[in-house]
């Protein structure tokens, strides 16, 4: 018996060796195994924890929509168009993502995105306000025809003028957003080679949004990578429409990279960018570092789009081949090439960050960095968005057309139509969650570092009183009573 209380000590001594190296071992992979750990919860697997909030987000979402309704249309070009912001016209949105097919192959999955609108009664106005708009229609026909001949042109001058189209149109609020007007130079359209109307279908009503509500097809077919690659993250986009390359631009322009919106890069940097492709302007975008804080006790930095990532190459040479030859101020994104040959400029709302002289062509134009930046804030570690705006201004390009009457002494300009804004900031319930995991983080690898010095400590005790016990047994030898001689002459016999 006593012989086993040497091994079992030995044993002891061993097993906890044992958890102090690996104790010391988790500290030191304790960011490597955390990530691993992390990414299977948010990867695009049916199987995720984050899936079904993916496919279909339980986050409550709102679409405003403000218009700028023309005040002194009839005056137009005579006096500089008056403008006043309407709205929010507001409308809580369900989406979801469809068609979700799996790609085994390249650990890919491609979707579509449809988007439900439904008018809330809390907005600041009703779809049967009146608003006066630019002829959006008639600006769009005469753009294309700039490079038309002579004949072609007068001709489409003498149609604008025989249909009744004007430089403005006043319509109802429900039929400028999602219900459409009917026009009879839409259906002039129908039968008019592809060539002349750009490729777009064919519609039987105008409408800026029309169509587009529970349509499958505003954001186009996604292609995005799942996540379950070790080293990848879920989410960064691989093909937009089936391209891998876009048609509307050349060189870098052309590419497709980045977040498509829903998951961010992990460890973000103040020094970085974030990088992401937005299906509404047909293009990757950079957000560039703006600065930091701390959203309901979790670390966020935020990114904002700039002067720079509006740029017309003043600033910025590289953003030149999205230009597609409009590109005379800065501040704007040239859209036309991926609407059909519209003259579609999108921009900061209110022009933020724009030329100067976009504001100077009209009044009502009042910029402010809280209200109109379009923005991300992003817990960085984790790549989490806590405060997330989307805001973008749509407006059309005009400029003097001597043969066609209707635009024959407009100046050059963008005209502002109406902008959108989405902000969504993650609830407390999620944010409590966060911290948590955000703690587990920080303060795994500490936690295994002090239970390896613990584990240590302990083998460092239970060996030096091995040695001690070892070194006294001796004594408790020779202390015992010596045999007399009658003992040891009977032992020897």
């Amino acid at each position: 018996m006593r012989g086993r209380a040497p091994t079992c000590r030995r044993l002891a001594i061993f097993l906890i060796a044992l958890c102090a190296g690996a104790a010391l071992a988790t500290a030191l992979a304790w960011n490597s195994i955390f990530e691993s750990a992390f990414n299977s919860q948010i990867k695009l697997s049916p199987q995720a924890r984050s899936y079904n909030d993916w496919v279909a987000p339980s986050l409550p979402l709102f679409f405003d929509v403000y218009l700028f309704n023309w005040t002194n249309a009839e005056q137009f070009p005579e006096e500089i168009p008056d403008l006043v912001e309407i709205g929010p016209y507001r409308f809580r949105e369900h989406r979801r993502h469809v068609n979700v097919t799996f790609h085994p192959q390249n650990h890919s999955v491609s979707y579509r995105t449809q988007r439900s609108w439904y008018f809330d009664e809390t907005s600041n106005g009703t779809l049967q306000d009146n608003i006066t708009i630019l002829n959006v229609i008639a600006a769009s026909a005469i753009y294309r025809s700039r490079h038309w001949g002579f004949l072609r042109q007068k001709g489409l001058s003498m149609g604008l003028a025989m249909f009744g189209h004007g430089m403005s149109i006043s319509r109802l609020a429900g039929e400028l957003l999602f219900d459409g007007y009917e026009d009879p130079l839409l259906d002039l359209a129908k039968s008019l080679p592809s060539s002349t109307t750009g490729g777009a279908p064919p519609v039987d009503r105008f409408g800026l949004f029309y169509e587009r509500n529970n349509s499958m097809d505003t954001e186009g077919l996604v292609e995005v990578t799942t996540g379950e690659v070790s080293g990848t993250l879920p989410g960064q986009i691989l093909r937009w429409n089936n391209y891998e390359i876009l048609p509307y631009y050349s060189g870098e322009c052309a590419k497709i990279t980045g977040s498509a919106g829903e998951f961010m890069p992990h460890n973000l940097t103040e020094e970085g960018t974030l990088t992401m492709f937005v299906p509404d302007l047909c293009r990757t975008v950079n957000l560039e570092y703006e600065k930091s804080g701390i959203y309901d006790g979790l670390p966020y930095h935020k990114y904002t789009m700039t002067d720079i990532s509006f740029d017309n190459s003043t600033r910025t040479p590289v953003n030149s081949c999205f230009c597609n030859g409009d590109c005379g101020w800065g501040g704007l994104m040239n859209v036309s090439a991926c609407r059909y040959g519209s003259p579609s400029f999108l921009s900061l709302p209110h022009f933020l960050h724009g030329d100067p002289e976009l504001r100077e062509k009209v009044r009502g134009m009042n910029p402010d960095p809280e209200l109109h930046s379009f923005y991300f804030a992003i817990e960085p570690r984790l790549g989490v968005p806590l405060d997330v705006a989307g805001r973008f201004q749509y407006n059309v390009f005009i400029e003097p057309c001597p043969n066609i009457a209707l635009y024959e002494h407009v100046p050059k300009m963008m005209f502002p139509i109406f902008w959108v804004e989405q902000h969504v900031r993650v609830s407390s319930e999620v944010t409590a969650e966060l911290r948590m995991v955000r703690g587990i983080l920080d303060w795994g690898g500490a936690v295994c570092a002090c239970a390896a010095l613990l584990f240590a400590s302990l083998v460092l005790l239970a060996t030096c009183c091995t040695k001690k016990s070892q070194y006294t047994k001796p004594e408790e030898i020779i202390s015992e009573k010596p045999k007399d001689e009658a003992e040891i002459k009977l032992t020897s016999i």
